[in-house]
């Protein structure tokens, strides 16, 4: 009996033994293969680091705002002519110590706003009274002063911060919130603006945020290209309920399409891919050699990230597995950045397949199916980014033609020539956009996210993207 047991249990540990083996050999074969694809990846990230940092070498390298000793001091403005840089030129110190100044400022001032006039802001212009602006102009008068300044950063065309991408997940991008909040200033002005019959005021604000936006589009990452979408966003809203249709001029609206031609920046996106594909190598390295408990998540309690972070270091957990989360990785986020390369309509059916494929990945690629699923919904906010571009285009070139020739055209093949001879298509379907004249007005607008038509009706996650439609949110 005892021999019949020792047998048994020699037996059980052969099969486990092989067991273990098997899964050792299949890993380091699925390694050597994956490995190759973190090798990309790590290139492709190293690559667009290095074309980042380059926009800061040289003699003008940004220096650190040299802030004053005396917290009651102020932080000297630079003079115009220390900002004045030739196209291309290294970003200038004196654009990162106007920024650091303005952006205290800005956070100062929103720490001021009454929570009456909080309320109020979330209400569309259209709803808003006299009172209402009286009371915006009563508390934006003190910082006609802000507001100049913060036009003066926009023209400067340069990156206002450097991010320390040394940092990876980890970096610092505090600057991201001030941007927002100061295009979120502009349009409040330009309402004011609009208001008093300063059309031109307004207009000036418009491009003060596109000038802020494009400050990002040099940072290859995520969330800087999705803040720089939300700040196209700000002027889409704010030029669609406020601009009077036909009251700007047909000079003064074709020079701002002109001017909003080259805005769709797909190859920031793809950079942006490529370096955070890199940064979620490295955290996963670093979950290897015990150095970060990284949890994609966010939700595991510390216990179990503690006990993570102990299975990660084994050879099988931290070697086999972890090599073949690495290499999915690195293959979907390299799908990922080849579609970012084309427009939404032409790739939605390969997003559509990988978030299926990694939804169906087993529980040991855990990072990549925390990671990956929600990479494929920023190109639905490229293609939404697009879409609001082209609007404001199409909108203003149409009231050019309606103010010079007395009515709308029947299509949108009457304004190509205003948009650089080509009518742009609707970015989720590749079809025309929905154009329809009505007599002393007309229906413009984009299918949206859902691909469905429906009739114009603005919904941000559902319904149409419509040229000053009226914003349906649930």
């Amino acid at each position: 009996m005892q021999k019949r047991t020792r047998r048994a249990l020699i037996w059980l540990a052969l099969i486990f033994g092989a067991g273990v083996a098997a899964i050792i050999v299949i890993g380091m074969a699925t390694s050597r293969r994956d490995s190759a694809a973190v090798r990309r990846m790590r290139e492709h990230g190293q690559a667009a680091v290095a074309r980042y940092e380059e926009r800061f070498a040289g003699e003008n390298a940004p220096v650190e705002p040299a802030l004053p000793a005396d917290a009651g001091s102020e932080t000297p403005s630079p003079q115009p002519s220390a900002v004045e840089q030739e196209e291309g030129a290294s970003p200038s110190p004196a654009a990162f110590i106007l920024f650091e100044k303005l952006r205290q400022e800005v956070e100062s001032l929103e720490s001021e706003e009454d929570p009456e006039l909080q309320e109020l802001l979330k209400r569309p212009w259209s709803e808003w009274t006299d009172d209402d602006f009286r009371m915006l102009a009563e508390f934006l008068g003190p910082y006609e002063d802000l507001l100049d300044e913060i036009r003066r950063l926009a023209r400067l065309g340069e990156p206002v911060y450097h991010v320390d991408l040394s940092k990876g997940y980890e970096a610092e991008l505090s600057h991201l919130a001030d941007l927002r909040s100061m295009a979120r200033l502009l349009s409040r002005d330009a309402a004011l603006r609009v208001r008093a019959g300063d059309l031109e005021g307004a207009m000036e604000n418009y491009r003060a945020i596109i000038g802020l936006s494009e400050t990002l589009v040099q940072e290859p990452i995520i969330i800087s290209q999705l803040v720089r979408f939300a700040m196209t966003g700000v002027m889409f809203d704010s030029v669609g309920s406020l601009l009077p249709p036909g009251q700007v001029s047909p000079d003064e609206a074709r020079a701002f399409v002109e001017e909003t031609a080259e805005l769709y920046h797909r190859e920031a996106l793809v950079n942006a891919f490529l370096t955070e594909g890199a940064f979620g190598i490295d955290i996963m390295d670093r979950l290897r050699d015990g150095t970060s408990y990284f949890d994609p998540s966010g939700s595991s309690p510390p216990e179990v990230r503690g006990v993570l972070g102990l299975l990660y270091r084994t050879p099988i957990i931290g070697g086999v597995i972890l090599d073949a989360d690495q290499g999915n990785f690195a293959e979907y986020i390299e799908r990922l950045s080849e579609a970012a390369e084309n427009p939404y309509y032409g790739i939605d059916t390969e997003l559509e397949a990988i978030a299926a494929e990694t939804e169906d990945l087993s529980f040991l690629s855990h990072n990549t199916q925390i990671i990956v699923p929600a990479l494929t919904r920023v190109q639905i906010a490229q293609a939404r980014n697009e879409a609001q571009i082209d609007l404001i285009r199409m909108g203003l070139s149409l009231e050019a033609y309606r103010t010079e020739t007395g009515s709308y055209p029947e299509s949108l093949n009457a304004i190509a020539g205003d948009l650089g001879g080509t009518v742009p298509v609707d970015p989720f379907t590749g079809e025309s956009y929905v154009y329809r004249p009505q007599g002393d007005t007309f229906t413009l607008y984009s299918v949206g996210q859902d691909q469905q038509d429906d009739g114009g009706r603005f919904d941000y996650s559902e319904g149409d993207i419509v040229w000053r439609g009226a914003r349906e949110d649930k």
